[in-house]
């Protein structure tokens, strides 16, 4: 991601993730509290993790 929107994601206000084939690349901390979960823990999962 460029370095001119990593703030606007990191600082959006409602949760955010980037996928690659279904598969989580990036997350901002909002989206990490929605699913109680760290961006480690999300980052490299695949989307079924929060939509079984």
């Amino acid at each position: 991601m460029k370095v001119d929107y990593q703030l606007a994601f990191d600082l959006a206000p409602v949760g955010l993730v980037l996928s690659r084939n279904r598969s989580i690349v990036d997350c901002n901390q909002h989206l990490c509290e929605m699913f109680g979960a760290t961006r480690e823990q999300l980052t490299g999962q695949s989307f079924l993790i929060l939509y079984p």
